[in-house]
């Protein structure tokens, strides 16, 4: 091995560790592999800032803004609410329609969005149903990854590894190219997810309230001021109360009546207040400030009354709040609410969650006034667990929005114009109808997703340069070769499960492209196969909550563990493994 290969092994090394123990976010891993790159000068500058450019990130940009457009109408929404509306009655019917209809939606639209939409719907049926949200959840996010399989923008990865193809061989992959193996793939999929693989799934209720849910009952203490107090007559800007002493005070009771405690609010002679903090710092305030202490053995009838009410929120795939904590953004003032208790990986914590950065995915158990909870049901920052709730559809939206999103999936689809140009003017044609605004598609495009994108693409441009691809991709042929070109395809497809498992699925797929081509190279057939095996390995990764975007969404509502993906997913991913072994030659022949 050469120098810049070692170096290139070490990056890539590093980014695999990084990665699988979810330390940072994948945004933040890609551009510290980008940098690494141009710091080792295995790449060009052109080569560097070629991701930014890149027709892959520019169609992925505009293909989120168009889901997003026929989001914003409230078609999807009202769609969703009649589907599992029309399924009540089993398990196995509610299931069916969940998959049916994530399935529907994924192969058009991204797939996180439409598992972000139904995650809410699913969690509030199970509730009203009494089922039990592990049964449905890992299956509605398996169902959409598979559906993402169907046609060219089902996936980014789908649009990367296109991008990719297009630009290393000159293949222009179709719209509905991918169709017949991709909807083979989601057949088989929803037969073994209705079946054996419900069967295995385990099963976790969630407890009925959310103080149990979150275990907040020793959490939560009840503070009563004497009549001598000296905190009395003071606002709780004056006390320093959680400024200067290590607790919070998170409600006020006075009489009948409770407050959510404001900068401004005077404390009165025995006022109940309810407080979370260590216990040692609560002995001592009790008296230093004249106050007599109250465990409490908490529930949510304890917090709530008709104008205060407990609500569970997820951290959106497109919120503001990724990365940043709930002491940076100034919680309290900036949603009017409280935040109790933060849920991240299935660990529940309770304490000191202020500066916690937060993360996609994670939950938080949040007090509010009945009338600021539309603050939050209105922000892109979060999804609000509810009752399900119709969605007023906006039909001159509606209208528009599919419409032209139709219509740009039909001209791509007769090579009128290619999916980037197409994609660019469905974009153009929703912001000119109105369907979408420019203000509320900032707030809503996974800037996360499209920055992981353009600092991965100049990976493999490194692969290449340094010839690390083609020392892998001769490994794998050696090791190979005497069993004939399906069993290294058959090995391709394996290895990049492996890494989509550990890794993002949109990293595996630029190092495995390169890899895909060098080998068809070094057989002397076609690369096509090679470049679809990678394609679907890389976006159908089950074995980990950390392999795809969809599983580490549903990790901690479902209440699983790492292991139950890897039970119920190895299954899956052994069957698809088998058949696209089997078919892809088949589709695409090696001559």
């Amino acid at each position: 091995m050469t120098i810049d290969m070692v170096l290139l092994t070490l990056i890539l090394i590093g980014a695999a560790v990084v990665f699988a123990l979810d330390i940072w976010p994948v945004d933040r891993v890609s551009i510290l592999v980008l940098g690494a790159l141009v710091l080792t000068r295995l790449i060009t500058p052109g080569e560097a800032v070629s991701g930014f450019g890149n027709p892959a990130t520019i169609t992925v940009a505009c293909m989120l803004a168009l889901s997003y457009g026929v989001e914003r109408s409230g078609g999807l929404n009202l769609l969703a609410n009649r589907i599992v509306d029309l399924s009540k009655g089993s398990e196995f019917k509610v299931l069916a329609s969940v998959l049916a209809a994530v399935g529907v939606l994924s192969a058009f639209i991204n797939n996180t969005a439409a598992v972000a939409l139904f995650l809410p719907l699913t969690l509030a049926v199970a509730r009203e149903q009494n089922l039990s949200p592990s049964k449905l959840l890992m299956p509605m996010s398996f169902a959409a990854m598979s559906a993402g399989l169907c046609t060219l923008i089902g996936t980014s990865t789908n649009l990367l590894v296109y991008a990719l193809a297009k630009d290393m061989i000159g293949w222009e992959i179709g719209m509905f190219e991918i169709s017949h193996l991709g909807f083979i793939l989601f057949l088989t999929g929803a037969i073994y997810l209705l079946t054996l693989g419900r069967k295995i799934i385990p099963e976790r209720r969630r407890k009925e309230g959310l103080t149990d849910n979150y275990e907040l009952r020793h959490f939560v203490t009840e503070l009563i001021l004497h009549e001598d107090s000296p905190l009395i007559g003071k606002t709780l800007c004056e006390t320093q109360l959680g400024e200067t002493d290590d607790i919070e005070v998170i409600e006020i009771i006075r009489g009948k009546e409770r407050f959510l405690p404001s900068a401004a609010q005077v404390l009165q002679a025995k006022d109940l207040l309810l407080v979370r903090g260590p216990t040692t710092t609560l002995m001592r305030l009790k008296d230093q400030y004249g106050v007599s202490i109250k465990a409490l053995s908490l529930s949510d009838g304890d917090l709530e009354d008709e104008s205060i009410t407990l609500v569970e929120a997820f951290i959106s795939p497109t919120s503001s709040l990724i990365e940043r904590n709930i002491k940076e953004v100034d919680f309290r003032r900036t949603y009017r609410a409280i935040a109790l208790a933060l849920r991240s990986h299935g660990r529940t914590i309770r304490e000191k969650i202020a500066k916690i950065p937060l993360e996609f995915g994670d939950s938080l158990l949040i007090l509010t006034t009945r009338s600021e909870l539309e603050v939050l049901r209105t922000s892109t920052d979060f999804l609000v667990l509810e009752e399900v709730r119709i969605t007023k559809i906006r039909k001159r939206d509606f209208y528009w929005a599919v419409g032209i999103f139709v219509a740009i999936v039909v001209i791509a689809s007769l090579g009128l114009l290619s999916i980037l140009e197409a994609a660019i003017v469905g974009v153009a044609a929703m912001v000119l109808s109105g369907c979408i605004r420019l203000h509320d598609l900032y707030n809503h495009l996974s800037w996360q997703t499209l920055i992981m994108l353009a600092c991965l693409i100049p990976l493999g441009h490194a692969l290449q340069n340094t010839g690390l691809a083609t020392m892998i991709a001769t490994q794998l042929v050696e090791l190979l070769r005497d069993f004939g070109a399906t069993a290294v395809l058959s090995g391709l497809y394996l290895l990049t499960i492996i890494l989509t498992s550990i890794m993002s699925n949109n990293a595996t797929a630029v190092l495995m492209v390169p890899i895909a081509v060098s080998i068809s190279n070094q057989l002397s057939v076609r690369p096509e196969p090679f470049i679809i095996a990678v394609m679907f390995a890389a976006s159908a990764s089950f074995l980990t909550p950390v392999g795809y975007q969809t599983n580490s969404f549903i990790f901690g509502p479902g209440g699983y563990r790492f292991s139950d993906f890897t039970r119920v997913g190895g299954p899956l991913n052994l069957v698809f493994w088998i058949l696209a072994s089997v078919l892809i030659p088949v589709f695409w022949p090696f001559d």
